[in-house]
């Protein structure tokens, strides 16, 4: 449970600026860094998922010694990691009593957001943009093709530009 433990620290140090994560993670007396690092950046990664699923849930109003952050280790590790490593100390019987309503209340987002998969319920994870694909600036081979047709299909394709036709600057 010393991982756990461990990786509430850094969220707590990260959350209130003593440091980057990185430098905290390395900071720590922990042995496995990597592990450790792995499981903050998920961690972390999931953050607005975890807290929406353990203010659901009530988790910290039925359990007063659970602190917010080994709240959201312990729960990302039931609900989205590999499960608890070795037997879980003496916080694995504590979320196995609210595991059916923390599983419930992942559901129960997945289905409010419209979503299947845990990737989907993150934020940045939109379709991009076709306009952010394409690219600033284009340069046109005018052995194969030429700048107008270059300047013809970017319009076509809901964009504008600036400049001549020569040299394009795709906004």
């Amino acid at each position: 449970m010393a991982l756990y433990a461990a990786a509430a620290a850094v969220l707590a140090g990260v959350e209130s600026r003593q440091g980057s994560l990185k430098g905290l993670v390395y900071g720590s007396s922990f042995q496995n860094v990597k592990q450790l690092y792995a499981l903050v950046c998920e961690t972390q990664r999931y953050s607005a998922v975890l807290d929406a699923v353990i203010a659901s849930a009530g988790l910290l109003r039925a359990e007063k010694k659970l602190r917010p952050h080994l709240a959201k280790v312990l729960v990302y590790e039931l609900l989205l990691g590999r499960g608890f490593k070795g037997r879980g100390g003496r916080w694995k019987p504590l979320l196995d009593r609210h595991q059916a309503r923390l599983k419930a209340e992942l559901a129960r987002l997945k289905v409010r957001r419209g979503v299947s998969q845990n990737e989907d319920l993150l934020e940045g994870r939109s379709k991009p943009d076709p306009a952010s694909q394409v690219p600033r600036f284009v340069r046109v081979n005018t052995l194969k093709t030429s700048s107008e047709d270059a300047v013809d299909y970017f319009k076509r394709q809901g964009f504008s530009y600036q400049g001549r036709a020569s040299r394009c600057h795709i906004k």
